[in-house]
């Protein structure tokens, strides 16, 4: 197989078993608040999640709710989350959120494309999803996959942020719905 067969393959991959992990009641972290997973030393801990309500003075500013989901290890994985986040608090549009609010959920997780090339280039998949509360499964929207280098993370940050925003144009009745 040639490197971008494999490429493509770990791309497919990828992208499956985080929308897999997205749309399994038992993985989401809108089902649980407690997560147990096994670290590389064989040695378990648990990822609490609390939510609070969102406080009424940061709902009546009118910005959409994002919450970004990332606990990959990989150092440009790290940067584009970062870039990221900085992008959305200082949109005029978004806010971040870890509020038990209707948000819309982005999930990413990336991979060092060449582990003996640490920092060269990263393969990354992004899911979408709209959370109406903690304890209710999330909504798949769409997902994205991609390889990224440490020279276009701006860009690509800025690219999510202009995606989310069509996203959130396409699904915004699912905030306006009445909760049950």
């Amino acid at each position: 197989m040639s490197v971008h067969q494999l490429s493509n393959s770990f791309l497919l991959l990828i992208s499956i078993t985080i929308i897999s992990f997205t749309l399994n009641p038992y993985l989401s972290y809108g089902q649980n608040k407690t997560l147990n997973r096994t670290s590389s030393n064989n040695q378990d801990f648990e990822i609490i999640k609390q939510y609070k309500n969102a406080p009424q003075d940061v709902r009546k500013k009118g910005k959409i709710p994002v919450m970004i989901v990332y606990e990959d290890k990989d150092s440009l994985g790290r940067r584009l989350i970062f870039t990221l986040r900085e992008r959305f608090n200082t949109s005029e549009i978004f806010r971040l959120s870890g509020y038990n609010e209707k948000k819309i959920k982005i999930i990413v997780s990336t991979k060092e494309e060449f582990q003996s090339r640490p920092n060269l280039c990263s393969i990354y998949s992004i899911v979408w999803s709209f959370s109406y509360e903690q304890d209710l499964l999330s909504n798949y929207l769409t997902n994205k996959v991609g390889i990224i280098n440490s020279k276009s993370l701006k860009e690509l940050a800025e690219s999510l942020v202009a995606q989310t925003d069509k996203i959130y144009l396409q699904y915004s009745y699912l905030f306006e719905e009445q909760s049950q």
